[in-house]
This record gives C-alpha cells, structure tokens and sequence, in this order.
C-alpha cells in the first residue's frame, strides 16, 4: 500500500513536471517568428506634446558607460531608431540583425538605439548581451521613469510586445509598431517619416 502511494505520487509529480516545461517552452518561443511586418502603421507624435519627456530621461551606455538621451541624439542631426528588447527575446535577437545589416550598408543613415524594458534585467546583461552578439548601436536597460514615458505616450502593449520600433526623425517620434521589421521594411519607413 505505501509503494502504491509512493508511485502515485510520483506519477503526479512527472505529470505536474511535463506540463509545467510544456508552459515554459511555449512561453519562451516567440508569438511567431512570420509575424513580419511589411507595412508599418507610423503613428507620429510632436515634439512639444507634454508626453515624450522621456525623450529627455537620461540613459547609460551599457558599453561606454556614457550618459545619453534620445532628444541628444535626435539634435545631432541624424534620425534615431529604437528598439525595444529584452535579453532572452529571440524576436528582438532577430530585429536588431536585421536592423545591423541595414546599417552595416548605410552607416551614416541613422543612430540606433536599443533599449531593454525587462525590469529584471540589467545594465551588465545587456553589456554581455551587446558584446556576445556584437551589435552596432547604443544600448541601455531602460529607467522606470522612461519606460512609464513610453507607456504613458504608446500604451500597456508597447512593454508587453516586443520588440517595439521607433524613428525620431524631423522632430516627430514615429512608432512603427510591434513584430519584426526587414531590412527593406525599414528603409521605407525611414524614408516616409525623415522625407
């Protein structure tokens, strides 16, 4: 009778166990990888509207240790794109290759920025994250009051959804939207919105 409990007990626990890591690979796998975007809906915001001070909010370089913003960035001339990411993301490992080739043939076409909005991830986990893939760009783990920015400007599904893309271009934020964005994609839209 006890080897009888004992074997049902650890029949439940092998079952608890396989749904629980069935749960956790389904979680970890991206919506869809096709979920590509070909058309983005740019949706552009003034500079002087009350809600992207957090283009203002200032950001360290995970690399260089440097301070920044993106109103800096955008003052120096060229158009800034962001995107948001978080380390464990593999659709936002995707955008940010994608978006490396297209700067790899334009370099001087815009400043990239990532920004990480996992609030359990950090500025040394991005830095590992930045020099293990070896991505152009600056990047930083986003500061609450700049991620409570981009919410308050985009909404809930900007944190939620990643990853996220805007280009600030011709004093106007542009948010392109969430999924993955090509190359091509993303020439378009620099174009239409820096036209």
């Amino acid at each position: 009778m006890h080897r009888t409990r004992y074997q049902r007990f650890l029949i439940a626990g092998l079952c608890l166990f396989c749904i629980l890591t069935g749960f956790c690979i389904a979680a970890e796998q991206p919506k869809e990888v096709s979920q590509e975007v070909t058309n983005p809906d740019v949706k552009a915001v003034e500079p002087s509207d009350p809600s992207l001070a957090w283009t203002k909010v200032p950001m360290t370089d995970a690399l260089t240790g440097e301070q920044f913003s993106i109103d800096e960035l955008a003052k120096m001339g060229k158009p800034v794109m962001l995107h948001t990411f978080a380390v464990w993301c593999p659709a936002c490992s995707m955008q940010l290759r994608e978006t490396e080739r297209f700067l790899a043939a334009e370099p001087d076409a815009f400043t990239l920025v990532g920004l990480d909005l996992d609030p359990n991830e950090n500025q040394a986990m991005v830095k590992r994250h930045v020099e293990k893939n070896k991505l152009p760009g600056r990047y930083a783990s986003a500061p609450k009051e700049l991620t409570r920015g981009l919410v308050g400007t985009f909404g809930t599904g900007f944190a939620l959804e990643l990853p996220q893309t805007v280009i600030v271009c011709n004093r106007t934020v542009n948010h392109l939207g969430s999924g993955m964005f090509r190359e091509q994609t993303l020439k378009s839209a620099l174009s239409q919105v820096c036209a």
